[in-house]
């Protein structure tokens, strides 16, 4: 039971008045506070902390000063040196020093624990591959400003019905930004297949695909869907010109088919970017796919803020979401993409996502 400071000073004068009975004392203070229930024993508590304090009120709980000595800041910088990548909870561990002077310690020399941002591995002869690609299309959109906006970019995605990376513990403990990156393999096969396309200011799709795309499956899409969507947007919207048209889609497996090359080579006149088209797209290369980059993470933000209750419910959400999407944002991902074909060029081809603000 919880007692004020004026209840509890009444109590300290009821037992002086009273020839100091503890008993007594608690029945008449019950007596005017039926719900507090005071106890005998309560009141000689409260009596006896009275006359070793001189007051009612409770003692102030006693925190020893941290040491922040010196040697106790070298051993934990020490250890941030040695492995940056330690929780505070580890470097307390690790230096025998408490977690609170650790944190202290950190933030005196003005330390911040940066999140791990994850990057597509890539081979040591993807390099050279990246880096001609970046060369080969920022000249042609210097050459040509309209070179980007004829492009449709393309791919797939999967989207499972419960599945978030959560990366809020992977931090690096630095006094600037490090620009930390962990490699991962990416495109795992989950529940919801999709392909969509970016076409200058318009989304193509999405279409949803029955189980994992094959080679014949994506021909079918490409003479079923994709090419109607296509011939659509350009007979409609005078800004897109069927000449120029270029189609872009990565070295998937399934558009490695030759059916599918050969189709392409007809339907584009070889005008078209990818494993063996007229512009060889770079492997493993998603930070230079506005679908990546952009699309796919964008939806997932949306669709996920709340559980889908139902694969259906899955699929309307992503209908829903790509309908929202406006020309502007479009145009910011055009711009995007030529970005970073320079910042790809910049860093000779290696990762480069972990090093823009």
């Amino acid at each position: 039971m919880v007692y004020s400071i004026p209840e509890r000073v009444e109590i300290i004068e009821l037992f002086f008045k009273n020839n100091e009975c503890g008993n007594r004392v608690a029945e008449l203070f019950n007596q005017r506070h039926p719900e507090k229930h005071a106890s005998g024993k309560i009141v000689r508590e409260l009596v006896a902390k009275f006359r070793e304090t001189g007051s009612v009120h409770n003692k102030k709980r006693q925190v020893e000063n941290p040491v922040l000595n010196e040697p106790t800041e070298i051993a934990v910088l020490g250890q941030v040196a040695m492995d940056s990548t330690l929780s505070t909870m580890q470097l307390a561990t690790a230096t025998g020093v408490s977690r609170t002077s650790v944190q202290r310690i950190l933030k005196k020399y003005k330390f911040h624990p940066y999140k791990i941002r994850l990057v597509q591995e890539l081979n040591e002869d993807d390099f050279d591959r990246r880096l001609q690609f970046c060369e080969i299309m920022s000249e042609r959109a210097g050459n040509d400003p309209q070179f980007l906006f004829n492009i449709c970019f393309s791919d797939e995605c999967s989207f499972f019905l419960n599945g978030t990376v959560n990366r809020h513990n992977c931090r690096y403990w630095s006094d600037s930004n490090p620009r930390v990156f962990h490699e991962v393999h990416t495109q795992q096969p989950e529940k919801l297949n999709v392909w969509a396309g970016i076409f200058g200011d318009r989304l193509v799709g999405p279409f949803f695909l029955p189980g994992n795309l094959t080679g014949q499956m994506y021909l079918q899409l490409l003479e079923d869907a994709i090419d109607p969507a296509l011939t659509d947007i350009i007979e409609n919207v005078p800004e897109y010109d069927e000449d120029h048209l270029i189609f872009q889609q990565d070295g998937a497996p399934p558009h490695y088919a030759l059916i599918v090359r050969q189709y392409l080579d007809q339907r584009f006149l070889r005008n078209w970017i990818g494993r063996r088209g007229s512009i060889e797209w770079p492997p493993r290369s998603p930070d230079l796919s506005p679908l990546d980059f952009f699309l796919w993470g964008y939806l997932k933000s949306k669709i996920y803020k709340t559980q889908p209750a139902s694969l259906e419910d899955l699929r309307q959400r992503i209908v829903d979401e790509c309908r929202r999407i406006t020309p502007e944002m479009l145009r910011n991902v055009r711009e995007r993409f030529e970005q970073n074909l320079y910042s790809c060029m910049e860093a000779g081809g290696h990762q480069f996502e972990h090093l823009i603000n």
